[in-house]
């Protein structure tokens, strides 16, 4: 991750496009500024959801905020104690993801944001999910509160990331203040929300770091602005001097971090500094205090003492898990997938993947079936296309399989199992029941760790690996393929209406050189686009289909004799088709994208050809000409080994089951 104080992304989506959004707000004992400062929010920002936790103080303050949110019509989470802020976000936000929420702003009751600004923020974090966004925040007098803070490593001070010194290069990593954060619902489940050791301050700190161990950006959005009414919940009467609770837990929790984040030489300088960054924080309220109260002082050595106890447990803790590793090598991944036995007609990725795991020495694999499913014992299960186990061939399958698949998710949510999924498609399919949605879209939420099979730009809602898409030059080896035909074009595949099978044939018969034909293999996906395809094909004598399931052998065959083949798809963002080809030795043509022309630099000139809007005959008429004058050679695939994909994908394996454990630990 990488931490950006400066501008914010671009292209982001209109505000009618933005995911639901609720603010979070933990009170304790001030109603009067819920009531004016989140009263303004939710005022400004009718569509925006509102959930109170009160952390308990007295009747009285319970009561009034009872009334405060039947008045406002806000979800009110109460606390029979005070549970401390981290908790209380936690609670409140369990409660906003339950009620539909996929954006989330934290937001102190000493703080407010107008309506532009959350938007700003809103834009930012759809346009990119993998953001943990702030805005700048101001004191009431304009003057700047927060606007990235930088905590330095090597002493555990703290000081303004615009202050940061530019000559020199100091270890350093920012942090955003929790007063007023946005947050999606994917990167909020990938950091495990608020770790709840520290109660009161140094959370926000915490939260940022593991954001970042997340794959998370941190970014303060210029453009946004909340005020932040200073003092408002933490000072004494109105004085410089603030609470011995702000004292203590400020000095604790700042070894409680370094105990869980830091490298032994800095936790080392930490703890030799802890008395005297003790008293700087003290001062923080003046020296005129400590001639007045004894309650600074004893916070100050309190604070140190049990911030110190903790920092051996934990590294007690830490150190016993490590000798528990070193006992021996670690044992190998226990992977389902969530395809079973490949038969002949599965695709040839999955065949590939799961001889490539198979030979892993550190993956056991196991492919699926419902008994393994419910019963068996595995660390991680990896998805593929997880709509395929909602899905049945009668409507009492389709029922029976959605039932054991919600028992499935539950036994994997139970058993601390990760999930990851490989992306073959960025969007639901299109079709599917209600049901299915919501039980993928609950799928997808639960998902720890996801695997892309190409650089495209895609914004994720969580933890990535990049692992793409192995070549077939393996797989295709020992099938006999034929001489190239001059002028021939070709189609293969599965056919769905998004590949636009159709504006391919109908491109070819406008062309007029009696010399070029086309051949489309592939089996279409209903009846009624069988019937329209041979309808389409007919006229022109030229055009030759097999509208049923290639072989392996068929497809070789399709592809070698073609000089070009032509994936004319509406969208594409991975395509086994374009992978296939080019094993093949053969050139493609495919619409003009970001995934397309990446690929085009990766396997060299003359490969990967581009078409921008719609496909015509002009476009395949001059791709032609283009091929037909290229020197004979071979695409390079070298970064698409099936023994490195398979290295890769363990170590994603490994990362998901990590993620998982220390979201369990805090």
């Amino acid at each position: 991750m990488t931490s950006q104080p400066g501008a914010s992304p671009v292209g982001e989506p209109s505000s009618a496009d933005l995911p639901r959004c609720a603010v979070v707000v933990v009170n304790y004992g001030s109603v009067a500024l819920l009531r004016t400062n989140l009263g303004a929010v939710a005022e400004q920002t009718p569509d925006l959801s509102v959930v109170v936790v009160d952390n308990f103080t007295t009747d009285a303050e319970l009561t009034a905020v009872r009334e405060l949110a039947a008045q406002q019509g806000w979800l009110l989470v109460p606390s029979p104690t005070n549970v401390g802020f981290g908790v209380g976000m936690n609670l409140g936000v369990e409660a906003a993801l339950a009620a539909g929420a996929e954006q989330l702003l934290l937001l102190n009751p000493d703080a407010r944001i107008d309506r532009a600004s959350l938007r700003r923020l809103r834009e930012v974090v759809a346009a990119d999910p993998m953001v943990l966004a702030a805005p700048v925040v101001t004191a009431t007098d304009g003057r700047i509160w927060s606007d990235g803070t930088d905590l330095y490593l090597g002493s555990g001070r703290m000081r303004a990331t615009r202050k940061r010194a530019t000559e020199a290069a100091p270890r350093v990593e920012m942090w955003l203040s929790g007063a007023c954060l946005l947050v999606s619902r994917g990167l909020w489940e990938a950091i495990g929300g608020f770790d709840d050791r520290y109660f009161l301050y140094w959370e926000d700190v915490d939260l940022s770091w593991r954001a970042r161990e997340a794959g998370a950006t941190l970014l303060v959005v210029r453009e946004a602005t909340a005020v932040h009414d200073e003092g408002g919940t933490q000072g004494e009467g109105g004085s410089r001097a603030r609470s011995a609770t702000y004292y203590y837990y400020n000095i604790r929790n700042r070894l409680l971090f370094a105990a869980h984040h830091l490298e032994p030489a800095d936790r080392r300088r930490w703890v030799r500094t802890a008395l005297p960054e003790a008293y700087d924080i003290v001062l923080r309220g003046g020296r005129r205090q400590l001639l007045s109260s004894f309650a600074p002082w004893r916070a100050m050595v309190t604070g140190t003492v049990d911030g110190l106890r903790l920092m051996r447990q934990v590294r007690r803790s830490a150190g016993d898990e490590l000798r528990e590793r070193s006992a021996g090598p670690a044992r190998p991944v226990r992977v389902l997938q969530s395809f079973p036995d490949p038969r002949p007609t599965t695709n040839p990725y999955i065949w590939m993947l799961r001889q490539a795991l198979d030979t892993h020495p550190d993956v056991t694999l196991d492919t699926f079936s419902w008994r393994r499913a419910l019963t068996g014992d595995y660390d991680v299960f990896h998805a593929h296309w997880p709509e395929i186990l909602v899905d049945g061939a009668t409507p009492v399958k389709k029922v029976l399989r959605q039932l054991m698949f919600v028992l499935f998710l539950l036994r994997l949510q139970l058993r601390g199992t990760a999930i990851v999924r490989t992306l073959h498609n960025l969007e639901l399919p299109s079709g599917i029941s209600r049901r299915e949605v919501v039980l993928l879209r609950w799928f997808q939420r639960r998902t720890t760790l996801l695997i892309r099979i190409n650089t495209s730009g895609a914004r994720l809602d969580r933890p990535y690996e990049t692992i793409v898409h192995g070549h077939y030059r393996d797989w295709f080896a020992d099938f006999p393929r034929p001489e190239q035909v001059p002028g021939r074009v070709a189609y293969f595949g599965l056919i769905r209406r998004y590949k636009a099978v159709d504006t391919l044939i109908s491109a070819f018969r406008a062309t007029a050189d009696p010399s070029l034909s086309l051949f489309v293999g592939g089996k279409p996906s209903t009846a009624e686009l069988r019937a329209e395809l041979t309808a389409l094909a007919e006229p022109d004598p030229r055009v030759a289909t097999h509208l049923e399931f290639l072989t392996d052998a068929e497809l070789v065959a399709a592809a070698s004799a073609a000089q070009l083949v032509v994936l004319p798809y509406r969208e594409m963002h991975n395509s086994g088709g374009v992978l296939a080809a080019l094993s093949l030795d053969r050139p493609v043509l495919v619409p003009e994208n970001e995934v397309n022309a990446q690929l085009a630099a990766e396997v060299g000139p003359g490969w990967v050809h581009t078409y921008a809007s719609a496909l015509d005959a002009a476009a395949l008429t001059s791709t032609l000409a283009t091929v037909a004058a290229a020197a004979p050679g071979r695409p390079d695939l070298s970064a698409r080994d099936w023994t490195t994909a398979a290295e890769l994908h363990l170590q994603a394996y490994r990362r998901a089951v990590d993620l998982l454990s220390h979201r369990r630990s805090v």
